[in-house]
Order: C-alpha cells, then sequence, then structure tokens
C-alpha cells in the first residue's frame, strides 16, 4: 500500500511538474546599490511566494566572488502563472524600484531534467 501511495504522489507530481514554468535570471547589480538590492528582491521573493498561488519558488543567491553577480531561481505553476506575476503589483514594485540599480538582466528560458523535493517540504504552511 506504502509503495502504491508513492507511486500516485510520483505520478502527481511529474504531472504537475509538466505545467510548471522554469527560469534562470541573471542579474549584476551595480556595487554601489547591492544591499538595497538584495533587500528589495528579498521582499518581493516573500511577498510573491506568500501571495501568489502560481508562484511555487523564488530563490536568490549570489556568487560568493562576485558579490554583484545575483542568480535567481524561479519556479512558476504554468505560463499563466508566470504572466500574471510579471502584472502583480509588487512585482512592479519590485522591478520599477530596482531598475537603477541593475547593471545587466539575464533571462534564461529552461525545461527540467530532474527536480527532486523532500516530500515534508511540500507540506502547506
Amino acid at each position: 500500500m506504502k509503495t502504491l501511495i508513492t507511486l500516485i504522489f510520483m505520478l502527481t507530481i511529474n504531472a504537475a511538474v509538466a505545467q510548471q514554468k522554469f527560469r534562470i535570471a541573471k542579474i549584476e547589480v551595480y556595487p554601489e546599490y547591492l544591499e538595497a538590492y538584495k533587500a528589495a528582491l528579498t521582499e518581493h521573493a516573500q511577498v510573491a511566494v506568500k501571495v501568489e498561488p502560481g508562484v511555487l519558488s523564488l530563490q536568490a543567491v549570489y556568487d560568493k566572488a562576485h558579490p554583484t553577480l545575483v542568480t535567481v531561481f524561479e519556479v512558476y505553476a504554468s505560463e499563466e502563472a508566470y504572466q500574471s506575476h510579471l502584472k502583480a503589483p509588487h512585482f512592479l514594485k519590485y522591478k520599477n524600484g530596482t531598475l537603477k540599480m541593475v547593471k545587466s538582466l539575464k533571462l534564461i528560458e529552461t525545461e527540467p531534467i530532474a527536480i527532486a523535493i523532500k516530500p515534508a517540504l511540500l507540506k502547506d504552511k
């Protein structure tokens, strides 16, 4: 029975992943704005994940050797969820508020190869 439940769970996850949109944003921030940018991005990510059901994950990291190089891993429930996100007030606040801070932005469309998440992390908080 446990094996059957695990199989059903994995099939459900795989079907959901097939609809999801995965993107990477590579951002270079002007050094004088780094702390302000990090604060704005942190606020934006927390609000987006909290209030938008279609924003599944926004994970931002920076290069330790080059702290002005930021990478954001984005996961949306669907293309429609992504398009909705682009119109959300908190995204527009972040985008417009950080325009002068960003030296360059490269958006990379991706396709998943393997997505492994501990089931405990999938529980609603």
